[in-house]
C-alpha cells in the first residue's frame, strides 16, 4: 500500500511551523483530501490545533517512549483509508536529545520514507539562503528534501530575492511565501501556545490561517511533488492486550483548565469496553456517575479561582477520593488535589485532598524527559499480574512544569523513583493514597509501558 506524505519541519523553533502546519491541513481539507495528522514528540497542545484544522485527532509519535516499531505501526495504523499523511515535526530538522540525531526530525523521516518540506524564516537573510538550504542538503544526502515554505517574509522585493537564490543555486521547489503578519500568531504563554481549548475563537482562528496559507501557497505544485515521492505503508499487527472492562464508567476532566490527554490514549480506553464521561471542575456542579477517575494536565493556574469557587465540586471530588476508588492525576490534576495553589502572589484554595500546597514558579521545575521505576507502593502494580514490572526496564515518559510541592504533612507513599528527571523531589515521583495515583510526570501508552491496560484492569479489579 502507497500513499502520499510529508514531514513539515523547519531550521530552528519558533519559525513558525506550527500555522503553516494548521493552515496546510486546513486547506488540504477544504479540498477534500482525507488528512491523517500527526505531531512528533509528547507535546499536547500543537496537535490540539492539527487536530481542529486536519477535523481529525492529531497523533503523537515520539522517540522517547516507542520504539522504532511502534512507531510504525502506530503511523500505519491511523494512516489507514487516508489520502496524505502530515507529520509536524519539532524543533529543526536535525535537532534532537541525541547527539547522534537518531531521534531528530530528519530520522523521523527517513524511517517513514517522508520527503521533507522545510520552513525557514526568512526575516533579515535575503541571498544567504541558497548556502543555508545547500548545507541542509548536503547535511544528510539520504533525506528527501524536496520543498520550501518562506515565511516571514517582508514584501514583493524580499520575495523576489529569495526565490531568484534558490532556483540559481539548488534544485528546491519553492511552495510558496507567507508574508509577516499578526494573523499567523497564536499567543504564547509560560508553557507554550494557548491552547485551542482556552481560545473560544480557535475554529475561526484556524479558518483565517488557512485563508493565508492557502492564498500563498501552491497547494497544487505540492500535491504534485508528494505524488512523486509516495510512501509504503506497511501494515503490522498492532493489536494491545486490554483487560474487559465493559459496562465500566470513566470520568475524564475537559475543560479550560484541564485538556491535556492523548486522543489514542483515551480511544485505547474505549476499546477496552470503558465508557467515557467527560466533565468539568470549573463548571459542573458535581461528577457523574463513574467508577473511576483521569484528571490530565492542564493550566489550572490560569483558572484557580473558578476552580476554588466550586465548591460543589470540590467536595464531590474530595468523596469519590476519600472513598477509595481508582483515580490518576497528572500534573494540573496533581495540584488540583493539593490543599491550595499559590501563583502571582494569590493563594488559592483548591480541593484539599492531599495535605500539601503547590507553588508556581517563573521557571520550570522539571521539564523535559523522564525515567521512572515503579515502587513497591504502585498502585497498579500490587497484583501478581504485575509482579514483572517491579525488575522491568525503567519507564518513558515526560513533564513540563513550574509547579513546586510545598508543606507536606504527615507520611505519604511514592509510586515512582526517579532515574531521571525531577518529579516531585527530584527523587521521587507519584503520591499514592489511597486509591489516587498523582504526579508530575506525563503517561503514554506504549508497548513499553502500556499504562492503560495497567490503569483499566486496576479499574476492574477494585470493582471486583
Amino acid at each position: 500500500m502507497t500513499m502520499r506524505g510529508l514531514l513539515l519541519s523547519a531550521t530552528r523553533r519558533s519559525s513558525g511551523k506550527t500555522m503553516i502546519a494548521m493552515g496546510l491541513c486546513r486547506a488540504l481539507r477544504n479540498r477534500g483530501i482525507n488528512l491523517a495528522p500527526f505531531k512528533k514528540g509528547p507535546d499536547y497542545i500543537d496537535p490540539m490545533w492539527i487536530g481542529i484544522a486536519a477535523d481529525r485527532p492529531c497523533v503523537n509519535l515520539d522517540f522517547n517512549s516507542m520504539t522504532e516499531q511502534e512507531i510504525e505501526g502506530k503511523f500505519a495504523c491511523h494512516c489507514r483509508d487516508r489520502d496524505i499523511a502530515l507529520v509536524e515535526g519539532t524543533m529543526g530538522l536535525f535537532d534532537g536529545v541525541s547527539a547522534s540525531g537518531s531521534d531528530s526530525n530528519a530520522a523521523l523521516a527517513r524511517q517513514l520514507g517522508l520527503p521533507v518540506i522545510l520552513v525557514v524564516d526568512c526575516k533579515g537573510i535575503t541571498r544567504g539562503i541558497a548556502p543555508l538550504l545547500i548545507g541542509y542538503r548536503a547535511f544528510d544526502p539520504e533525506l528527501d528534501l524536496i520543498g520550501v515554505i518562506l515565511n516571514n517574509v517582508s514584501g514583493p522585493r524580499h520575495e523576489s530575492k529569495l526565490r531568484s537564490a534558490i532556483r540559481d543555486h539548488t534544485d528546491l521547489s519553492v511552495i510558496g511565501a507567507v508574508p509577516h503578519q499578526a494573523e499567523m500568531i497564536i499567543d504564547e504563554r509560560h508553557i507554550g501556545l494557548l491552547t485551542s481549548v482556552e481560545d473560544q475563537g480557535a475554529a475561526q482562528k484556524v479558518e483565517r490561517i488557512a485563508s493565508i496559507v492557502e492564498s500563498v501557497l501552491d497547494i497544487d505544485l505540492l500535491t504534485d511533488l508528494l505524488e512523486r515521492y509516495r510512501i509504503d505503508l506497511v501494515p503490522q499487527d498492532y493489536r494491545e492486550q486490554l483487560p474487559c472492562v465493559e459496562g465500566l464508567r470513566l470520568g475524564i476532566a475537559r475543560d479550560r483548565a484541564f485538556s491535556f490527554y492523548y486522543c489514542d490514549d483515551i480511544e485505547m480506553m474505549e476499546k477496552a469496553g470503558m465508557g467515557v464521561h467527560y466533565f468539568s471542575p470549573l463548571e459542573d456542579g458535581g461528577l457523574p456517575e463513574v467508577d473511576a477517575l483521569f484528571i490530565g494536565g492542564g493550566f489550572p493556574e490560569l483558572h484557580a479561582e473558578r476552580l476554588g469557587c466550586n465548591q460543589s465540586m470540590l467536595e464531590s471530588i474530595v468523596g469519590f477520593c476519600s472513598s477509595g476508588r481508582p483515580v490518576y492525576a497528572e500534573c494540573g490534576g496533581l495540584m488540583y488535589l493539593a490543599r491550595s495553589l499559590d501563583w502571582q502572589g494569590h493563594r488559592y484554595r483548591m480541593a484539599g485532598y492531599f495535605p500539601f500546597d503547590v507553588r508556581m514558579n517563573e521557571r520550570p521545575i522539571g521539564r523535559g524527559y523522564v525515567e521512572l521505576v515503579p515502587t513497591g507502593s504502585h498502585l497498579w502494580h500490587r497484583s501478581p499480574e504485575f509482579a514483572g514490572y517491579q525488575s522491568s526496564p525503567v519507564v518513558r515518559a515526560h513533564e513540563f512544569h513550574h509547579s513546586s510541592i510545598e508543606v507536606i504533612e504527615g507520611d505519604i507513599d511514592y509510586a515512582w523513583e526517579m532515574v531521571r528527571g525531577h518529579g516531585i523531589d527530584g527523587e521521587h515521583d507519584g503520591f499514592v493514597r489511597q486509591g489516587v495515583l498523582a504526579g508530575f510526570s506525563h503517561l503514554r501508552n506504549t508497548r513499553g509501558y502500556p499504562w492503560i491496560e495497567h490503569f483499566t484492569r486496576y479499574i476492574a479489579q477494585s470493582h471486583a
